[in-house]
């Protein structure tokens, strides 16, 4: 007797890195982190840019509709050789509007730097784990490391209670997002699309509430939840 699963099978693409062996998938994973972390760095310098001030409304919106951009692109065209190079082209206006954002949170008076902190976290691990490489170790120890730094700049820059739990909270998440995100990637890029996987980082954050959709689906295909 078949019994489906609770949740759907993750999307894969025939060779995708998962397939690879596991030099070349540590390699993989270390490329994007670093990349990752220049396109973060990037964003980070840009937002000290003069963007017009505009309160945090419009760029959100302007950021996400970009981003939503990107996901739509990415189903028009998933599995064809161009995909990648497409998505990577795409990738400068979503940086330049994330930067936009972070320029308007800073403006608000709210910490924006646990991004970087994140960041620099991940990518360290990944280098200095080696061989011992695992996704749940580099969401554990790459929070720890950064809370840790996160909270010493708050006590360093005098923050108030609320602005360093902001800081620790969204550090939080920004480094499960992100280790998540990047170990279910895997199965949907292949060798050498070390850069289109940092796209997907970006545009990703859209793809919890596709997911939800994927899930009720599934549940309605193989009648999860309902009477037989």
């Amino acid at each position: 007797m078949y019994v489906p699963n609770y949740i759907p099978e993750p999307v894969e693409v025939p060779g995708n890195i998962t397939e690879e062996k596991y030099p070349l998938r540590i390699a993989f994973v270390r490329k994007v982190a670093l990349y990752y972390l220049a396109s973060v760095c990037g964003t980070a310098a840009l937002s000290f840019l003069g963007f017009p001030h505009a309160g945090i409304g419009l760029p959100v919106v302007a950021v996400a509709i970009c981003l939503f951009g990107l996901d739509l692109l990415r189903i028009a065209i998933r599995g064809k050789p161009s995909e990648a190079r497409v998505s990577v082209l795409c990738l400068p206006p979503a940086l330049i509007l994330s930067a936009w954002v972070i320029r308007e949170i800073r403006l608000e008076g709210m910490p924006t730097s646990e991004y970087v902190v994140g960041a620099v976290s991940i990518v360290l691990y990944t280098y200095l784990s080696g061989r011992d490489f695992s996704f749940v170790g580099c969401c554990l120890l790459s929070l720890i490391a950064s809370s840790a730094v996160v909270a010493g700049m708050s006590s360093a820059s005098n923050l108030d209670r609320w602005h360093a739990s902001f800081a620790l909270g969204t550090n939080a998440l920004f480094v499960f997002y992100v280790v998540y995100d990047l170990a279910s990637l895997m199965a949907r890029r292949r060798r050498g699309e070390e850069l289109a996987a940092v796209v997907d980082l970006y545009r990703d954050v859209f793809n919890f509430f596709g997911y939800a959709v994927r899930i009720v689906k599934h549940w309605r295909k193989h009648r999860i939840w309902t009477n037989r």
